[in-house]
């Protein structure tokens, strides 16, 4: 049962809150109130691997954004909204990221924090329970399952190969000593169960009663008295408050600099424009975003090959039941089962190029476009140059924000996104690949020059829903938070999640989100104890 009082109060049950929740819970006597806009975990479709496919087609746990207009047209862009967040709709890829990511973050915060590599990787480690990998890279003690694919279909075999053929080595693990090659995709999944943050870290702790869990429940604004967070008020059936000594915000790049403005903490003008008191004028909160922007090229191929039949109709039927009774099949696993990252421009150099060989053709939504078999290749800038932002709408801060994600809206992302399309067109010629190739569909044979495939590019270009860097990290005086992640210029409340990230890392964003989590809380408890 909850109260109106905690010691601490964590705003957002998402990937980053349920890490946060459960190293205080483990680590302190505090008693601890966890805070979600969205419900339970309870929906099959969440723990069944491939379940992720459906979800996401009928946006079903997810805030429903849609991004200002991007190259003149609105895109969706979505967020986890359930107990969770996005780990629990994800597609489970567990991708870390390059060393010179967290070298970056490093360079943000000086001598001031520790955030290298170096610091992280045994953080990474101590979450994971790899079935595969167990040396100076990978852990097997933790709560976060690491799975390889158990079989690899014949499509991406022949993806495998191509790549190969092509001149990308074959890297057996991405998360190792380096991210260069086409590998395996390692996946949060473990006995054959999509393995989220609630189920690495949480769930114990919901059942002993050391964590108290309010679903269904939107946080408004931080409640702030002189310069110090007392709790926050909230939204179910009516407004509420509770009241806490630490309140830490964990809602997503998207929502925790939109409560941070609606609790007076933001850049000056923006909230004098809708008429809210400004406490502490932080100029960069809801700035710096970054996301990766991804384009899909997708082709036809020969034949009944990859999982066009199991993702619709009987065939999902089928695969559902081979799943129920048997726990195998394509609904065991993500379907998505090898990626490359290399640079086309030099194969021996850090990755610019994230991309998924998925063996269907896939509508923008993720859902299955029609019966004929394919690939979609999903191209994703690895660090893009252009920056978006997040701001208010209106006063109202039940209301959604207004995104704007800036997808290649510099130069340099549009050159690289172009060269991507161009080798995953050499990649499709290798002889692996080639003679089940029947017809290339997006962006098709008729876009030919570089000026073609860049407005194609432009046109189709959407979110991989990694958003991240709009309560940046760093020592200097706009940064949003300090090393330690304490607001600027508010006591007693802390950002903990991937908003932090002074640049986005080169992958997915859940694998290293979980790890700067597992980091924060722990910096948080030392400076609980010093108090």
């Amino acid at each position: 049962m909850s109260k109106d009082a905690y010691d601490i109060v964590i705003v957002g049950a998402g990937a980053a809150g349920c890490v946060v929740a459960s190293y205080l819970a483990e680590h302190t006597d505090a008693s601890i109130a966890l805070i979600e806009a969205g419900d339970t975990d309870r929906d099959p479709f969440i723990h069944i691997p491939a379940g992720f496919a459906k979800l996401l087609a009928h946006d079903r746990h997810v805030w429903k954004y849609e991004t200002v207009p991007q190259h003149g047209t609105k895109r969706a862009y979505r967020s986890g909204k359930v107990l969770g967040g996005g780990s629990s709709i994800n597609a489970m890829c567990y991708v870390r990221g390059q060393r010179r990511d967290f070298a970056a973050w490093q360079d943000a915060v000086g001598d001031t924090g520790k955030w290298s590599y170096e610091d992280l990787l045994p953080v990474f480690m101590a979450q994971e329970d790899n079935d595969t990998f167990h040396d100076e890279y990978h852990g097997i003690d933790g709560g976060l399952a690491v799975q390889l694919p158990k079989g690899i279909n014949k499509l991406n075999q022949y993806c495998l190969k191509a790549f190969q053929e092509y001149g990308v080595p074959y890297n057996p693990d991405y998360n190792g000593k380096s991210q260069i090659g086409v590998s395996p995709v390692q996946s949060t999944v473990g006995d054959q169960r999509r393995c989220s943050a609630v189920d690495a870290y949480l769930r114990p702790h919901l059942t002993s009663g050391r964590v108290t869990l309010l679903t269904g429940t939107t946080v408004v604004r931080i409640l702030i008295e002189n310069k110090r967070a007392v709790g926050v008020e909230f939204v179910d059936t009516s407004r509420k408050r509770i009241t806490a000594d630490e309140v830490v915000l964990s809602a997503g790049a998207v929502h925790s600099p939109t409560i941070l403005m609606h609790s007076s903490i933001g850049p000056a003008e923006q909230l004098r424009q809708h008429g809210i008191a400004v406490i502490v004028d932080s100029p960069e909160v809801g700035e710096n975003l970054q996301d990766h922007p991804m384009v899909p090229v997708r082709v036809y191929v020969k034949g009944d090959l990859g999982y066009q039949a199991a993702a619709q109709g009987l065939g999902s039927v089928k695969a559902g039941l081979r799943y129920l009774v048997t726990k195998d099949g394509p609904a065991s696993g993500n379907g998505i089962e090898t990626v490359t990252h290399w640079n086309p421009s030099d194969f021996t150099a850090e990755p610019t190029i994230q991309c998924y060989h998925a063996p269907i053709v896939l509508t923008e939504q993720l859902g299955p476009a029609g019966d004929r078999s394919g690939i979609t290749f999903e191209l994703v800038v690895l660090q893009p140059k252009s920056r978006g932002w997040v701001r208010l709408a209106d006063s109202d801060p039940t209301s959604m924000p207004l995104i704007h994600p800036n997808f290649i809206g510099e130069r340099e992302d549009l050159r690289a996104a172009v060269e991507s399309v161009r080798a995953i067109r050499k990649v499709m010629a290798q002889e692996s690949l080639a003679p089940v190739i029947e017809e290339e569909m997006d962006p098709g044979p008729h876009i030919q020059s570089d000026a073609e495939i860049g407005e194609w590019v432009k046109r189709v270009v959407t979110t991989m829903w990694h958003p991240v860097g709009t309560c940046r990290m760093g020592e200097d005086a706009r940064a949003v938070v300090d090393a330690r992640l304490r607001v600027r210029g508010v006591d007693g409340l802390r950002v903990i999640d991937a908003s932090i990230m002074p640049n986005i890392t080169s992958g997915n964003t859940n694998a290293p989100t979980q790890a700067l989590a597992r980091h924060a809380a722990a910096v948080l408890v030392e400076d609980l104890k010093r108090t």
